[in-house]
């Protein structure tokens, strides 16, 4: 079974990477993750509501908005739509984590909309993403780097963590 670039599953590890930050957030909204999710278990285990949704479900970002209140938005999206997923979140106006290419960083299209508000979480390592259907480690090694692009959730513009 083949799967697009945009299917990586992130890894345990990097979901730890942002914990310390977003557990001062009652309930998030992972809004590209699936029951069995990294970003669900982990944060349902450190006592986080958690409201998850998918494509798959029918519950597509660009046009689904969870009924139920939350706090902030932590998931790793489609990288492909990266753009169009900026320009959502800046209109849905929370807080929010998710991961994203270095080159995210840049784009006449992005930039408007994050040069003012943007924070950059820096793992020292790149993000070694999960296969989504052995849900183990890729064949191969990452070639590029990926950080956490936030808006009002870390204390400082720029964080540099041990990964």
């Amino acid at each position: 079974m083949n799967f697009n670039k945009d299917d990586y599953l992130t890894p345990e590890s990097a979901v730890k990477l942002i914990l310390p930050y977003v557990k001062k957030f009652k309930t998030i909204w992972c809004p590209f993750d699936k029951e069995d999710s990294n970003f669900v278990r982990v944060f349902k285990e450190n006592s986080i509501n958690v409201i998850h949704s998918h494509i798959e479900y029918g519950e597509d970002f660009f046009t689904y908005t969870p009924n139920q209140n939350y706090d902030a938005i932590v998931s790793n999206p489609p990288f492909s739509k990266s753009d169009k997923i900026i320009q959502r979140l800046h209109k849905i106006d929370k807080p929010y984590a998710i991961i994203m290419p270095v080159s995210s960083l840049q784009g006449k299209t992005k930039f408007q909309y994050i040069k003012d508000t943007a924070q950059v979480l820096i793992p020292e390592n790149r993000i070694q993403y999960l296969n989504p259907i052995t849900k183990t480690n890729l064949d191969t090694t990452v070639s590029f780097g990926s950080v956490y692009l936030c808006r009002d959730i870390l204390p400082e513009k720029l964080i540099y963590e041990y990964y």
